[in-house]
């Protein structure tokens, strides 16, 4: 019999990542792959990206949050909307195990969902240090789950350190980077085709989403960073937000500032398309993960805007700087002109994996028992 795995994917930076191992699952005789959709994906403001999603799997359900707006209650509104449904889901599927990433909210409505039922979760990324609310969402997930696929070392450690035993922690490596090392993007010249850039000149992609702490900040946080890269004078990629508290008010900064011939935006790029765009790049500027997970494997400097990552594991790419468009100015000039940082970059080291997640990941779903001793659990400490 085979064993049936429960994926979930809310977004399209998550599922990107985790393109390989689901080739990996699905192609396996001995597991059954069960993908489930919500989140942005079912969501026309963020591209409804589910079609992205179908062109290479086939979904087992689409799960819609019903989410009003950007408010705070409304995305906890939305969370609780996607608890219910999901359990629903997990009911009428019946997996074996549940394979969740990240930190997102939806992500812990769901591992609550697998608990009550008595599922077991496997989570991947857990341990980052990401700062503001993601990070308090991330180490919940841990608490409640039951295999633990950190990204590097020192996540494994502290998934440790939160009192679960070593033998549930498989260190993997980025799920980021596997479809990176194998080449799996977009090359120069499609790209800048695609979007209609002017390969000669540098390229700008920006990409930030709201501070979870303040989304009351959020416009003028994103007026700072449009500013900033206005002033640059480049060409500039621009990216939708996710769906958290405030995404309204970049959007709104967006379609107030994001003009002009130097600018473009986009609700969603897909993956290759995505990750191509960041090999042609100068410079990444935002507050998403990718600036510090995805962008060392291109050699690209990125600037990295205020909390949201605050603490989080870095290459020596990375410029920090605060919500100033003074500052954020001067970091996407040192970006772009200081020949001994760009040296640097060059040189630099990708803290997140060797590409192999993906196949270590399944190997231990293949592998791992799912008898009582993984499904209770007790603190070693």
């Amino acid at each position: 019999m085979t064993r049936k795995v429960f994926v979930l994917t809310g977004k399209r930076g998550g599922f990107g990542a985790m393109k390989p191992m689901l080739r990996l699952i699905e192609a396996d005789p001995d597991l059954t792959l069960q993908l489930v959709v919500t989140d942005q994906h079912v969501s026309d403001r963020f591209g409804r990206t589910i079609q992205e999603v179908e062109r290479e799997f086939a979904v087992a359900a689409a799960v819609d949050m019903e989410q009003a707006d950007d408010r705070p209650d409304s995305r906890s509104r939305a969370l609780a909307t996607c608890m219910y449904k999901m359990t629903g889901v997990l009911a009428d599927l019946a997996p074996d195990i549940c394979l969740l990433y990240g930190d997102r909210g939806e992500v812990l409505s769901t591992a609550f969902a697998a608990t009550m039922l008595g599922l077991p979760i496997g989570h991947l990324q857990g341990g980052d240090v990401s700062g503001s609310v993601d990070e308090q969402v991330r180490h919940a997930v841990t608490k409640l789950s039951h295999l633990h696929f950190p990204s590097t070392r020192e996540s494994g450690e502290r998934i440790v350190a939160m009192g679960e035993d070593p033998w549930r922690v498989h260190v993997v490596g980025d799920n980021h980077i596997d479809l990176i090392v194998a080449g799996e993007y977009l090359d120069r010249d499609t790209v800048a085709r695609t979007l209609n850039l002017d390969p000669a000149r540098p390229v700008v992609v920006v990409l930030q989403h709201s501070e979870t702490t303040e989304p009351d900040a959020a416009h003028p946080q994103m007026v700072e960073t449009l500013e900033a890269v206005r002033a640059a004078g480049q060409q500039a990629v621009v990216v939708y937000p996710c769906s958290d508290p405030g995404y309204e008010g970049i959007v709104r900064a967006i379609g107030e500032l994001a003009t002009g011939p130097d600018f473009q935006v986009h609700k969603n790029l897909d993956a290759p398309l995505f990750w191509g765009l960041l090999a042609m790049a100068a410079v990444f500027v935002g507050n998403s993960s990718a600036g510090l997970i995805e962008t060392p494997s291109f050699r690209l400097p990125a600037v990295n805007i205020g909390r949201r990552q605050e603490g989080r594991l870095h290459a020596g790419n990375v410029i920090h700087c605060g919500h100033d468009r003074a500052a954020i100015g001067a970091a996407i000039d040192r970006a772009l002109h200081d020949a001994a940082f760009r040296r640097a970059v060059e040189t630099c080291a990708q803290p997140f994996g060797d590409g192999q997640a993906g196949a270590r990941i399944v190997r231990v779903l293949k592998d791992q028992p799912l008898d009582d001793r993984l499904l209770v659990k007790r603190m070693t400490y």
